[in-house]
């Protein structure tokens, strides 16, 4: 149990907020849900503070409880959400992801409880601040590769000549550069999973969120995007896939299994 005299925290808090650190409280938290793990709590330290929280998250459709409850803290990283079909990995990704609303609890980015916002705030900031990748891909067919990563940009109001620099450091990261003129609609399922990695770049989101993207592809092409997220994480991003894959879930820095909606399972590597 840890004892702090209210005034000394408080200027604790205001010195690291001064030196954007994060707050004693904070520091706390981290160590507590790192349980009590030296290596863990330290490389989230280092890391900054928690990206995203869910407290007490619950989620019902008619009545069966989708998600029952759940409590974690996301650093930043590669994580993973993984469980059998039916366990609420999608359910809670689309709460994550500001899709769907939750029946109780809080979703908390960087600080902000987001269904404590407005909705012109959400729509801002799903447009720039979260990104998605989908099993599907989502890509407009008759848009070109180019065209679908420029897409999010447009949105946000960038500049023309940012948003073509910043559509061509995407398609090069991917390794979809000599497919930009092409149509999504003609490009293999591998590329247009690349091109849905560019576009969710694009506005150089806080955390990108992907739902089983390696769901349609097979294992080289999934290996393939399983080391751009790879690359992302260890570039300081914040990844939460969604998985039933085991392989690939043991290329994550953590997996958060899921059962009934219950979280029964945190593992860190």
């Amino acid at each position: 149990m840890y004892f702090w005299n209210s005034a000394r925290l408080a200027r604790k808090n205001f010195v690291c907020r001064y030196l954007h650190l994060p707050q004693i409280d904070d520091i706390i938290g981290i160590y507590l849900s790192a349980g009590k793990n030296y290596n863990i709590f330290y490389s989230a330290v280092r890391s900054g503070i928690i990206m995203y929280e869910i407290k007490n998250l619950t989620k019902k459709f008619g009545e069966k409880t989708a998600v029952d409850g759940a409590t974690l803290n996301f650093y930043k990283g590669f994580n993973c959400i993984t469980g059998r079909s039916g366990s609420g990995k999608s359910t809670l990704l689309k709460m994550l992801g500001l899709m769907l609303a939750p029946d109780s609890g809080n979703v908390i980015l960087n600080g902000e409880d987001l269904w404590l916002i407005s909705e012109r705030e959400r729509n801002i900031l799903r447009n720039r601040g979260l990104g998605f990748v989908f099993q599907n891909y989502s890509l407009e067919p008759n848009y070109t590769v180019f065209e679908n990563v420029e897409l999010p940009l447009l949105i946000a109001g960038v500049p023309k000549a940012e948003r073509r620099a910043r559509v061509e450091e995407c398609l090069e990261f991917v390794g979809v550069t000599p497919l930009k003129k092409q149509r999504a609609a003609t490009l293999s399922g591998g590329e247009q999973q690349r091109a849905a990695i560019a576009r969710a770049m694009a506005n150089s989101p806080d955390v990108l969120l992907a739902d089983e993207p390696c769901g349609n592809l097979d294992k080289e092409n999934g290996d393939r995007i399983m080391s751009i997220f790879r690359r992302l994480a260890d570039g300081g991003a914040t990844v939460i896939m969604i998985t039933h894959n085991e392989e690939d879930a043991r290329k994550t820095d953590r997996v958060i299994r899921l059962l009934d909606g219950r979280v029964i399972e945190d593992a860190r590597f």
